[in-house]
């Protein structure tokens, strides 16, 4: 036993010599989860009686899961009330410490499904009149199925299938179709198509 330590440092003891003096030590391994967030807690019992416990973080799958998501969640919000962007944010809660789930920093994506998952999220700019229009008529493809209680992926297929006609227009780096429910054959379009 006294020897296993010098053997361990001896410039001739390769990696795979190392794992089989540590597979003959090790009688066995112990995981503690903490629940189902991302705490747990290595115990490694040595021959000998000798027990090491090491702390380990574990990937897991959502947000919720984190043992600290209360906080997370309460900070998040609060920058977005104040008014702070998705990427400012993800940076601060990056700065203070703050982990997500399954990644080893925040991004702004992040950030916004984690704030519209829990009712925090905000309208997307083509929904909020900020489209440049040619006239009164012209309107997007959610407006065109919301007046005709449709989804918008069903009035996307009829402008596909050229049922209708649109263009399309910049807002920002987004490009959005308008169309006219009045112009050709739009105007025989029922929500039942």
């Amino acid at each position: 036993m006294r020897d296993i330590p010098a053997l361990w440092s001896a410039p001739s003891t390769t990696a795979r010599d190392r794992q089989t003096i540590a597979r003959t030590m090790l009688d066995r391994v112990v995981i503690h989860l903490q629940g189902t967030t991302e705490r747990a807690e290595i115990a490694c019992h040595w021959a000998g009686g000798v027990v090491t416990r090491h702390a380990v973080i574990r990937p897991v799958r959502r947000f919720e899961q984190l043992s600290n998501f209360d906080q997370l969640l309460a900070r998040a919000v609060e920058l977005r009330t104040a008014g702070t962007t998705s990427e400012q944010i993800a940076a601060i809660l990056n700065a203070e410490g703050f982990r997500p789930a399954k990644r080893s920093a925040f991004n702004a994506p992040m950030i916004r499904r984690l704030l519209q998952r829990h009712g925090h999220g905000t309208k997307r700019p083509i929904w909020a009149g900020k489209v440049p229009r040619a006239d009164a008529e012209e309107m997007t493809l959610q407006e065109v199925a919301d007046q005709l209680g449709t989804h918008w992926q069903t009035v996307y297929g009829w402008l596909r299938r050229g049922t209708l006609k649109g263009r399309l227009a910049q807002v920002g780096k987004q490009r959005i179709w308008l169309v006219k429910l009045a112009d050709g054959p739009a105007v025989r379009i029922k929500p039942s198509d």
